[in-house]
């Protein structure tokens, strides 16, 4: 049977009997998904008290959907935060989950609720919501001897409360990668910050404000479930055609 691994200590359950004042005694805490897991990797849970994270542990997605998730914390109102999708990225201090150096965004899916843990046991049923876009690029006319690379401002997640925190964020591709098609996976935003840079060697030869003209059209990086992108940008005539998942089509100018 698999059980859950734990990345700090547990408490060891207190000898309590019925008749004692059990406010104690720790609250054997357990999280499951409300639905099946909707990408494959591990699982990371945090359970957040005061503002600090007191119990944390990673499993596989198997374990998670069948209830393996168990921790024993203290009987006081906490935030459980949870992440899915984990395959990459890192956690960090116990608070941040990271993105690496020059890598995507893993898929995850998140979400951060409160338990109020104020009995021997707690079940929390958590909805996870897609923390994750995936941006497809096909870049036209890109000069010779280039390659790209998506920049941004966001280095991964606050394991406290799932929302971003800022960071360095680079992703690079060659203009041979599926013939000038690229996809790759974008943490959610915090601003407009997100760009397209041109590249030869060191040398920045023309950036696209990616972030501005996704903006533009009205996509929000504050939705619940972000949606995917699909871009295409023509070097040459200046001009980005957006789509996003059940919009129309739109075109844009850039500068």
């Amino acid at each position: 049977m698999r059980h859950f691994c734990c990345l700090a200590s547990l408490f060891i359950l207190a000898s309590c009997s019925v008749k004692e004042n059990r406010s104690a005694c720790p609250c054997e805490l357990t999280v499951l998904p409300y639905e099946p897991l909707k990408t494959a990797g591990s699982v990371l849970v945090s359970v957040v008290q005061d503002g600090e994270v007191v119990r944390q542990g990673m499993l596989d997605g198997d374990a998670f959907e069948a209830g393996e998730c168990r921790l024993q914390v203290q009987r006081r109102p906490s935030q459980v935060t949870v992440f899915t999708g984990i395959t990459a990225m890192n956690a960090l201090r116990g608070k941040m989950l990271d993105i690496a150096g020059e890598k995507q965004c893993d898929e995850v899916y998140s979400c951060s609720c409160t338990a109020e843990l104020a009995g021997d046991e707690f079940l929390v049923p958590v909805k996870l919501h897609k923390n994750f876009a995936r941006l497809t690029l096909s870049v036209l006319n890109q000069p010779e001897d280039t390659y790209l690379c998506v920049k941004g401002s966001v280095g991964g997640y606050n394991l406290l409360d799932a929302v971003p925190y800022e960071g360095d964020f680079n992703c690079y591709t060659d203009s041979t990668e599926d013939q000038g098609q690229w996809s790759i996976r974008l943490p959610r935003q915090l601003d407009d910050d997100l760009s397209l840079d041109v590249m030869s060697g060191e040398e920045i030869k023309r950036t696209v404000p990616l972030g501005e003209l996704i903006l533009s059209t009205g996509y929000s990086f504050q939705d619940e479930d972000l949606l995917d992108i699909s871009m295409t940008i023509d070097l040459n005539k200046s001009y980005a055609l957006l789509s996003v998942e059940g919009w129309d089509d739109i075109t844009l100018p850039i500068s």
